[in-house]
């Protein structure tokens, strides 16, 4: 079976698609990735829309509805070694599904109180699904961010919620939203940028978090 990464949260405008586009595309480059948008707002769906029409290479994109993905997800990711599902941004039977049929569950979150505010609600609801999944790896990665005191400020106030903060901090980056506009990862739209190193360095933390994902890598030659 492949592992299964879920990329949760309650509250929109904290990056969460573009987080899972990312990390997808850069752990397609080394394995075998599924991309799995059950989020009805279709970011990821109309990324790969536009890399089909530019004849982009990038992880194979499927549509599930979220309340069957426990059912469908055994299925769709046959044959791959990993699937990063984007879930519902929204409490509920589907987003508490997405982080129950997850190896690891990502909560993204961006500096400021009203977002820290927020992430406790997705935290409650994934500890909700610990209980039932006791096994269940997770962990938050800080997004929008700068070397500002408010960063430093954020990630203190993240050591309170009792869970891991990965080291590699994604910044404020245009090269993300170019990225996702034309179809591409920034590893590809910007492969020597900042932002894709980031993004590098958040694929190779999360290998490290699975333990080495199973199956065997992906051979492939990179442009």
């Amino acid at each position: 079976m492949a592992f299964v990464i879920t990329i949760a949260t309650l509250k929109g405008g904290v990056g969460k698609s573009t987080i899972a586009i990312n990390l997808s595309a850069a752990l397609h480059r080394s394995r075998r990735t599924l991309l799995v948008d059950a989020d009805p707002q279709g970011t990821c769906r109309a990324w790969a829309a536009r890399a089909a029409e530019t004849g982009r290479e990038g992880p194979p994109t499927v549509v599930v509805d979220g309340r069957s993905l426990r059912r469908d997800l055994p299925q769709i990711t046959r044959g791959f070694d990993i699937a990063v599902i984007d879930s519902p941004p929204r409490l509920g039977i589907e987003a508490r599904a997405a982080m129950l049929v997850a190896d690891l569950v990502l909560l993204p979150t961006v500096p400021g109180a009203a977002d820290l505010w927020a992430l406790r609600e997705s935290v409650d609801v994934l500890e909700e699904a610990r209980q039932l999944r006791p096994d269940l790896r997770c962990a938050i990665v800080l997004n929008r961010a700068d070397r500002t005191m408010l960063t430093k400020t954020a990630r203190e106030a993240l050591g309170s919620y009792g869970i891991p903060v990965l080291p590699t901090v994604l910044g404020q980056r245009v090269a993300f939203g170019e990225a996702t506009l034309t179809g591409l990862s920034v590893l590809d739209h910007a492969p020597g940028s900042a932002a894709a190193a980031e993004v590098a360095a958040l694929a190779d933390q999360v290998l490290s978090t699975l333990g080495g994902p199973r199956g065997s890598r992906k051979k492939t030659s990179r442009r």
